[in-house]
């Protein structure tokens, strides 16, 4: 019955520390925002989210200082068109991976404050419905150079 006792009163303990371990709990993977030419006006940011932890995590928005405003989209399938309409929220299940990827969840970027170069980083600060923020930096990339496999030397060390 000790064991029990010092067990739950570990948990009890880790529990406590779960807002501040938020951000940690979630994993992101590959972030990169498609290149695009300087007169566009949005460009998308895609990568693979994580969670790791034993919570759900809830994506409400992210922000970045490169772009006037950032909006969570996903791509729908509407009677043979596609459609993009604003997901405020996307809630990622504990153990899961939620992929933001060309057709379907990604993360809309509005009014470039300026042309973005590919090879250049942009820091995106993803916000979370517990009041965590995790800021990501994902790489600007040509559309074609999109897959990590076979995108030249330089990817390959993650």
């Amino acid at each position: 019955a000790m064991k029990n006792l010092i067990a739950s009163l570990m948990l009890g303990v880790l529990c406590l520390a779960a807002p501040a371990m938020a951000a940690e709990s979630l994993h992101v993977m590959d972030p990169w925002i498609r290149a695009a030419p300087p007169v566009a006006q949005t460009q998308a940011a895609y990568m693979t989210l994580h969670n790791v932890g034993t919570q759900e995590k809830v994506l409400v928005g992210a922000s970045t200082p490169a772009f006037a405003k950032v909006e969570v989209h996903e791509t729908v399938q509407h009677e043979g068109k596609s459609l993009m309409r604003p997901k405020p929220t996307l809630p990622i299940a504990p153990g899961a991976q939620v992929q933001l990827a060309p057709g379907g969840l990604h993360i809309m970027l509005i009014g470039p404050q300026k042309p973005l170069q590919p090879k250049e980083q942009v820091t995106i600060t993803l916000k979370f419905s517990d009041g965590s923020a995790l800021p990501v930096i994902a790489e600007v990339r040509e559309a074609t150079a999109a897959s990590p496999k076979g995108a030249g030397g330089e990817h390959q060390h993650h």
